[in-house]
């Protein structure tokens, strides 16, 4: 009888301690994954460094946390986990490249335009979407030299028009809006015979279906369908020049192209966040930009399928 209650007392002392054990480590996972900083890729922006971006996110984050609207800012899923894990910036060229550090879990995240991120999650299932947030409002425009003042008021005014014929909400209907199951038919500028004048666009294809190449590795989507109108009724001939995210302002620079394709962000779309405002620039020195033609309030967050343990605590919680 003595033997058995030995025995039952080392039994009731193992589970004791394995409780507290498991629960112990669970704490502690749980503590080291809320500490985690996270690797997020992001397309580099012209008008700002990867410095400054890095800077914006972290007095971002501290003035969330120091807000006395913090309650109400922390609803948004993606700033509660920011606050929870701080997240490390890194600028690429491409988005093959950033694509590619994704999948070789070089990054954790990656963030994207609201409809570049969805067209992505539609065409590759070994993706899956993180968060939506509201943390930057961002757009695409043209960027020229700042000596070819003729050229940026010429696309102003047909880029004016547009907007105020529907020309570019049709645009974005047939070639953003309603293009995720499909490919979009390719679209070319026609060839204007007697017109000497030839404008020289950079494009990089990263920005689908805003920007982007087609299966024979010419430029199609809503961008391509801006800029054939453009030539339309500005009578002159379009060139489309291939460069990378990058590039685009050396080939902007050096004349290999008069006007690029731009993608900025402005500000955070959240009314009263001082650490982002003037964070930044419109262009670098010596460029101008267009008016916008195209614009998004939500970023999309996407990672790996099945890379939820990244998210820290917060994430956890939610699933359960």
């Amino acid at each position: 009888m003595r033997n058995k209650k030995i025995i039952w007392l080392a039994v009731i002392a193992v589970v004791i301690f394995a409780f507290f054990f498991v629960n112990y480590q669970q704490h502690e996972q749980a503590q080291s994954e809320k500490n985690l900083d996270i690797k997020v890729g992001v397309l580099a922006y012209l008008g700002t460094t990867e410095k400054e971006f890095q800077d914006g996110f972290d007095k971002f984050r501290d003035f969330v946390i120091s807000s006395d609207r913090s309650e109400e800012l922390l609803k948004d899923d993606f700033i509660n986990s920011l606050v929870q894990n701080r997240r490390i910036i890194r600028f690429y060229d491409s988005l093959m490249a950033l694509i590619m550090d994704l999948k070789a879990k070089k990054l954790d995240e990656i963030i994207l335009p609201e409809n570049v991120g969805i067209y992505l999650l539609k065409h590759d299932t070994a993706y899956e979407n993180a968060f939506e947030t509201k943390i930057l409002s961002s757009g695409v425009c043209f960027g020229f030299r700042e000596d070819n003042t003729d050229l940026k008021n010429d696309f102003d005014k047909v880029l004016y028009e547009m907007k105020a014929d529907g020309t570019l909400e049709n645009f974005a209907l047939q070639y953003v809006l309603t293009s995720y199951d499909r490919e979009p038919e390719p679209t070319r500028p026609e060839k204007i015979k007697n017109s000497p004048d030839e404008i020289k666009i950079a494009i990089t294809g990263d920005m689908p279906p805003i920007d982007m190449f087609a299966g024979d590795g010419k430029p199609t989507g809503y961008n391509t369908a801006v800029l054939s109108e453009i030539s339309k009724r500005l009578n002159k001939n379009i060139k489309f020049i291939n460069t990378d995210a990058g590039g685009r302002s050396a080939a902007l620079m050096s004349g290999r192209a008069d006007a690029v394709f731009w993608y900025r962000a402005t500000q955070s779309s959240i009314e009263g966040d001082d650490p982002f405002d003037n964070l930044f620039k419109d262009a670098p020195e010596g460029a101008i930009l267009s008016s916008p033609y195209f614009s998004w309030k939500n970023e999309i967050i996407i990672r790996l399928n099945g890379n939820k343990s990244l998210l820290g605590i917060f994430s956890k919680e939610k699933e359960k």
